[in-house]
């Protein structure tokens, strides 16, 4: 038998090599599409979706709220659902894009409520009665959902607290109290809008006055820790004013 010619042992040697990084080569190109992928970017026009919320850890656009500026009460969260049309020229005009020059799409007279979809820059997104951008300057809004922290009040000392619904909405203060302290909720403008008193333990202390008494709760407290004054809102909305007082 003939002897194998001795040039062959190289060739060998050199395939057993390269088949291994051929494959690797290709395995390679196959996923250089995926990893050279650019980054999805929001195009601009396109709205942010979801709730709008102003918090005390992430602040996003939306305007600061009055209920912010009270220097005993520390806003935790809003988030803003509805708002209500207020153009000085009305009627006013619901357009495709979050620029003035943009396309007219609808137009809805004053104090009619739109459901908010989104914010960019000084516009919001809504979704009712039509998709599309109206300016916030030319709307009034407010949290529709408010989660806020009442500071430790001053003895024998009423403290005013305000704020307002535009549409539907809760809003909840939150509220560290002792047990034996007596406190005191006054309404300011005579309408009712009084808040819920619930104990640490979630017990109902006082639901609003009955019709024909005052806007007026008083008592002794008879647990130690966080009470809650909780407001809740129908479709139209009200203003409301209550003064707390502990001593």
């Amino acid at each position: 038998m003939s002897e194998e010619p001795t040039y062959k042992w190289p060739l060998l040697v050199l395939f057993m090599l390269l088949t291994p990084l051929a494959a690797w080569t290709g395995w390679r190109w196959a996923i250089q599409p995926e990893e050279g992928k650019a980054p999805v970017v929001e195009q601009p026009n396109q709205p942010n979706t979801g709730d709008i919320f102003v918090t005390s850890a992430q602040e996003r656009s939306v305007a600061v709220l009055p209920a912010s500026t009270n220097q005993w009460v520390g806003l935790e969260q809003c988030v803003v659902k509805m708002l209500q049309a207020t153009d000085p020229n009305p009627p006013l005009s619901i357009r495709n894009q979050p620029s003035p020059q943009a396309t007219v799409i609808a137009e809805v007279e004053n104090n009619q409520f739109l459901d908010v979809a989104g914010q960019q820059g000084d516009w919001f997104s809504v979704r009712s009665p039509v998709e599309g951008w109206v300016p916030k300057k030319l709307t009034s809004y407010s949290c529709n959902s408010k989660l806020a922290t009442i500071k430790p009040l001053p003895k024998d000392q009423p403290v005013a607290i305000l704020g307002r619904f535009v549409g539907t909405g809760t809003h909840v203060y939150k509220l560290s109290l002792e047990k034996g302290q007596a406190l005191t909720i006054t309404g300011r403008n005579g309408n009712g809008k009084m808040p819920t008193l619930k104990s640490p333990t979630k017990a109902v202390l006082f639901s609003g006055p009955e019709a024909g008494e005052p806007d007026l709760w008083s008592g002794k407290l008879g647990e130690t820790g966080e009470y809650q004054l909780v407001l809740d809102s129908n479709f139209q909305g009200y203003g409301y004013a209550f003064n707390l007082e502990v001593d």
